[in-house]
């Protein structure tokens, strides 16, 4: 909404196993595709000329990668518009911190101290999650997390976890095992595209971690 798009769309593995790649679209309201606009793009699909790529990205980044280009021209080797795609983000990230729900208008508070806010460790599950999680506690002023580093950028392969959704079991047990390691008392993870949130707690009269379910 924010550049008056007419769509967005977001391609993406998502929470699933990499196997199971999509994309996700979202109409000029910023939301998500409902009916009847759903059914309507569905139809746009099957029609004859619109099942084959319109433009080949596969081949045009494999060129790039041949030529070593792709490592110069940011996170979409190129493919994309770096600028525009900067001006979103910081449109995104002044929004809330215009919103009022930033309380803290420094690095302290009345009620929170660094001594005192819990210790947080962080994960992506492979995604794209980090940069935005980093500078969301910039925005508000907390204290850093610490990122688990075997899973904090985009790898489509998801080589440490094949079902990355924070709600699946053993999906936090690699951020947990971190976590312990590095004395952290919560445990926050994003899935791949990074709109679900997984959250647990160390226990510390006995040394485990509670995953919360969603309705918690």
């Amino acid at each position: 909404t924010n550049i008056h798009a007419a769509v967005g769309i977001m391609v993406t593995a998502s929470h699933n196993p990499k196997e199971d790649d999509g994309y996700k679209v979202y109409w000029n309201d910023g939301c998500q595709i409902r009916p009847p606009v759903d059914g309507a793009i569905a139809n746009s699909i099957i029609e004859k000329g619109n099942l084959v790529p319109w433009i080949e990205y596969g081949k045009e980044l494999r060129n790039l990668e041949s030529n070593g280009s792709s490592s110069d021209n940011g996170e979409c080797y190129g493919l994309s518009d770096v600028i525009q795609t900067k001006s979103i983000e910081d449109a995104y990230f002044e929004s809330i911190q215009s919103s009022g729900l930033v309380s803290r208008v420094d690095g302290t508070a009345t009620n929170i101290t660094t001594s005192s806010a819990p210790k947080i460790a962080y994960t992506a599950m492979h995604g794209v999650g980090y940069p935005y999680a980093k500078r969301s506690f910039e925005t508000f002023h907390l204290p850093p997390f610490l990122a688990v580093p075997s899973q904090q950028h985009p790898d489509p392969n998801f080589p440490t976890v094949p079902f990355p959704n924070p709600e699946e079991k053993g999906a936090l047990d690699e951020a947990m095992a971190f976590a312990t390691k590095n004395e952290c008392d919560i445990v926050l993870a994003n899935d791949p595209d990074a709109d679900r949130l997984g959250v647990a707690e160390l226990v510390k009269e006995t040394g485990t971690w509670t995953a919360f379910t969603g309705d918690q």
